[in-house]
């Protein structure tokens, strides 16, 4: 129930994070001139510029006319962006490597913000250093999930081994805050709805700031992403005009919509999504690094792929620069 109604208030938003001024698209003939594109979602908050897509000024003036397709869980929307059944989707990099080593046929193409994963701790001051988490009990959204994988990646760097020195239970909303209540919990990471959630609910504070650095460890790696854009492999090699026109939309999509955050975004709200949390999800999206690029991917892929191998989540075998080259594609050529 939560998850949906973030999903409906996300929604809402979304669909005017185009700007007031532009309106929607036109219809009719123009409509029909446009390249259909097939956009998958999981239902997370940081998709809103997904969610825009369809009736996006800034995607029908690149000549796409997106339609949405909604997926359960991340093995589903990767192996459809893999088969072609999909064309693209927002995807969190720590989800995407080990699939890309193992040979998805997906490309990224950008990075589109940071945020949307948070470590966050009942009892912040009782933990002045990753060393002191040694022994504990660490909470997350999903065992192997992309929150769990990006804290493994930190532990690892400071030499710490993420499967043998701390354990790991995955929680429900319900139960986890009566974990950290219970001061059963040392520290939680998971994606929003929930880190925000227990930011706000004053169930937990910040611990590690990761809303700048993405998925690699990497001090001198200050602008990072979490969510990067993600395109079927035949839509790169085949049809490059359309993969770049989607790729300048979706930068686009994402750079307006820090300027649109507010109660006024949903005034106009179609679907039925104006009954979603308001206060919560503009909480969110404002809270995140808008920072869309297809700057520095590769070296993102790269120096990530290098931090999870560190830590046994991608195979010794894999080589971190082969797969960022392999994987990156630089759909614009700049």
């Amino acid at each position: 129930m939560l998850r949906r109604r973030f999903l409906r208030g996300a929604a809402a938003s979304g669909a005017l994070y185009l700007g007031t001024s532009h309106g929607l698209g036109s219809v009719g003939a123009a409509q029909n001139a446009r390249t259909r594109i097939r956009l998958g979602y999981l239902g997370n908050v940081c998709e809103a510029a997904t969610y825009a897509a369809p009736v996006s000024q800034i995607f029908h003036d690149h000549g796409l006319d997106a339609r949405l397709a909604p997926f359960r869980s991340e093995h589903a929307l990767l192996t459809a962006l893999s088969s072609g059944t999909i064309d693209a989707a927002s995807m969190l990099l720590g989800s995407l490597l080990r699939p890309l080593a193992e040979g998805l046929n997906v490309r990224v193409v950008a990075g589109l913000h940071a945020g949307c994963i948070r470590v966050v701790s009942p009892n912040p001051m009782d933990l002045s250093r990753l060393e002191d988490l040694r022994g504990k009990l660490i909470a997350t959204d999903r065992i192997g999930g992309a929150s769990m994988n990006l804290l493994s990646a930190l532990l690892g760097a400071q030499g710490i081994d993420p499967r043998r020195a701390v354990a790991w239970r995955a929680y429900g909303l319900s139960n986890l805050a009566t974990a950290l209540e219970a001061k059963e919990v040392a520290c939680v990471a998971a994606a929003d709805p929930l880190g925000y959630f227990l930011l706000k609910s004053n169930f937990a504070e910040p611990y590690i700031d990761t809303s700048h650095r993405g998925f690699t460890c990497g001090e001198d790696f200050e602008h990072g992403h979490h969510c990067f854009l993600a395109l079927h492999g035949a839509l790169v090699e085949e049809h490059p005009s359309t993969a770049a026109a989607v790729t300048r939309a979706f930068l686009a999509q994402s750079e307006a919509i820090p300027m649109h955050v507010g109660p006024e975004a949903f005034r106009d709200a179609r679907g039925g999504y104006a009954d979603g949390d308001v206060t919560q999800t503009i909480g969110m999206l404002s809270s995140y690094l808008w920072n869309p690029s297809t700057e520095y991917v590769a070296e993102e892929i790269e120096l990530s792929a290098r931090d999870f191998q560190n830590v046994g989540l991608l195979s010794a075998h894999t080589d971190p620069h082969g797969l960022a080259t392999q994987t990156f594609a630089n759909v614009l050529h700049v």
